[in-house]
Order: C-alpha cells, then structure tokens, then sequence
C-alpha cells in the first residue's frame, strides 16, 4: 500500500508539473457571462458579460485587464403614480492572478481586480394627468476592487472553458478561453 502511494504521488507531481496548460509568455483572451454584479440596482436586464486578457509574466503570475457590461431596472409606484428607473454598468479594470494548480488540461488560480465601474442612469414617472410626467438622467462612477479563484480546462493546447467565483465583473462567470 505504502509503494502504491508513492508511486501515484510521484505520477501526480510528474503531471503537474511537466504538463502545464499555463506558462511564462502565454496571452490568454476569455469571454465570459455571469450572474450578479457589484453595487446593481433593482432586478438585472442583462447579465454581466466581459472580455479579459492575460499575460504571463512569470510561471506562475499573469497580469492583464477586463472590460464588462450589465444593466438593470427598478420601478416604484402604482400604475397611478410611479417610477421607472434604468442603470447601465460598464466595468474596466486590470487583473492579476496566481496560478496555483495545474495538470496537462487544467489551469486553476486566484486573483485580485482593480477596476472603475462607470454608471448611467434614468429615470421617468408615470401616471394620470400630464403634471406628473417627468424624466431625467444622470451618471456616476467609482472604483471597484474585486477578488476570484478559478479555472480553465482545456479541450486542445488552445482552447479552454473556464468558470469562476468572486466579487467584481459577477459574482459566477462562465465562459470560453483562447491561447493567443
């Protein structure tokens, strides 16, 4: 028993580290959608979508950016008297990660975001008569930070599904990777 241990010891160092799915110099494009976003208003209209990048800087860190976008709504009121209310979110921000486990097809790490979230929105009332109808917009911004651990599994040496947890573009992503 202790032999067989070993023996599928050493196989799994042999794998992680001979065959890796990430390296220094990799270029790394994703797309990716997701549930949840930071800081939303009301009920999601469009889930989060992003676009990231990263590059490898050494064998184990990346660092790159993200791009997201998501909307919501919100609404308060009767059919009396009410408000409509719209947010649009778009998400920039740079990445690092730290890649912390890896077998010949999977890529697993943790990472850190730096980003702005740039927010537009408006408003408009409803109601009867023409004295309560209103509209009107305004736009707002702030940083956001985030965190999230992930994966990618590769189907051939340059494509991979990923998924990721955190807190930032999503709070859950899904998506296709591709070595550039």
């Amino acid at each position: 028993m202790k032999s067989f241990l070993s023996i599928a010891l050493v196989l799994f160092l042999s794998l992680t580290v001979l065959a890796q799915p990430y390296k220094k110099g990799d270029m790394i494009g994703q797309v990716g959608i997701g549930y949840g976003h930071a800081g939303i208003y009301g009920d999601m209209d469009f889930p989060p979508i992003s676009l990231g990048f990263q590059y490898g800087i050494e064998e184990k860190i990346s660092i790159g950016g993200v791009v997201g976008f998501s909307s919501s709504s919100d609404s308060w009121g009767d059919d009396d008297y009410g408000w409509e209310y719209t947010y649009t979110y778009i998400f920039v921000g740079a990445r690092g990660e730290y890649h912390f486990w890896q077998n010949e097809n999977i890529d697993a790490y943790g990472g850190v975001t730096l980003g702005y979230d740039i927010v537009s929105s408006s408003v408009e009332s409803h109601g009867s008569g023409s004295h309560y109808s209103w509209s009107g917009s305004a736009s707002g911004s702030y940083a956001l930070w985030g965190f999230h651990v992930g994966g990618r599994y590769y189907f051939n040496p340059s494509v991979a599904a990923f998924a990721e947890l955190g807190y930032g573009v999503s709070y859950i992503t899904a998506g296709v990777a591709f070595k550039l």
